[in-house]
């Protein structure tokens, strides 16, 4: 059965490895090859509760089966090779300049090709559901009618793709729970699912209504009291009291910025602030990075230097010297 793995590695090369897989997986599918066929199948990935992303990689190709019912869709990008779905509403096929959606429950089967490779993920409707109503600020129940196929080649399709894989590669980081960008990136990947997949009918116009300023300010100075905790534009959103889109929207529009823009040059402000204070001249970079959410000392010192001008490091040196 599906149980929740940080990190699932799989290197599958025997028909004895594939059997020991789909009986230990804990994935929701069963993996099989094409008679006459050597497995040749490598996944790298994660999952958890409601939530699986994950890399594959099969010189071989694959068929996988659905092992029970469940209330999930998967979400691919086909990087090389083509894979087809075959279920309730027809076959759909996913190469690498079509990504594909399926639900769970319609699938009988899916099929790859040899030289097969993709960045999948796997989300419970439920979640999906929750991110449009709080994306709509609650205009919308249920899961739109998202289309099973969808071309990659528009901007928005892109940065969903972007998204995905940063949320998959991040979610292999050893200590997830201490990384404050990664709940944000993988709650924005909801988001642009929902945003950026076509659909199947003809969209609700989105809310075009001004939000007035203080529902700005107020978004504002939650943001400001969380900045050492995690937090969701969900939660932010409500505290404002209005929608996510309309909170996105008005960041937009008014700070030139998307709101996890403005969260983390607001935690790198407070970072900054730390480093130069002579009350933190005890703690370390790694320290005072960490204090704010960054885990990643690279991606730190990059975001660092791109708003201050100049590394972290070389921040406190200036600062000392000026003391």
């Amino acid at each position: 059965m599906w149980h929740p793995q940080q990190r699932l590695v799989a290197r599958i090369s025997s028909p004895r490895q594939l059997q020991v897989f789909n009986d230990r997986g804990g994935i929701a599918v069963n993996f099989d090859v094409m008679r006459s066929t050597s497995p040749a199948i490598e996944i790298v990935g994660g999952q958890s509760q409601t939530l699986c992303l994950w890399e594959t990689r099969s010189a071989s190709g694959f068929v996988t089966k659905p092992k029970f019912n469940a209330d999930l869709v998967t979400i691919r990008f086909v990087t090389s090779g083509q894979i087809v779905y075959r279920h309730r509403g027809g076959d759909a096929l996913g190469s690498p300049t079509h990504a594909t959606l399926v639900a769970f429950d319609e699938l009988r089967e899916v099929q790859a090709s040899h030289a097969f490779s993709a960045i999948s993920g796997t989300i419970a409707v439920r979640d999906l559901v929750a991110a449009n109503a709080a994306l709509t600020g609650g205009e919308e129940t249920g899961l739109p009618p998202l289309a099973s196929v969808a071309e990659v080649s528009t901007p928005a399709m892109k940065a969903l793709f972007c998204t995905l894989t940063q949320v998959q590669r991040r979610s292999q980081d050893a200590e997830p729970d201490r990384d404050f960008l990664f709940p944000l990136i993988q709650e924005v990947m909801g988001y642009q699912l929902l945003s950026a997949w076509p659909k199947r009918a003809e969209a609700k116009a989105p809310d075009t209504r001004d939000v007035a300023s203080r529902s700005l300010d107020a978004a504002r100075d939650y943001i400001e009291a969380n900045l050492s905790m995690p937090m969701t534009l969900a939660d932010i959103a409500a505290a404002a009291g209005i929608s996510v889109r309309s909170l996105q929207n008005k960041f937009r529009r008014e700070l030139g910025q998307t709101p996890v823009q403005f969260i983390t040059d607001r935690r790198l402000t407070r970072a900054h602030q730390d480093l130069v204070s002579s009350r933190h001249v005890g703690h370390s970079v790694a320290d005072i990075a960490g204090r704010w959410g960054f885990v990643h000392m690279s991606d730190f010192g990059q975001r660092y230097r791109r708003l201050f001008g100049c590394t972290p490091s070389g921040s406190r040196r200036e600062a000392h010297r000026r003391r």
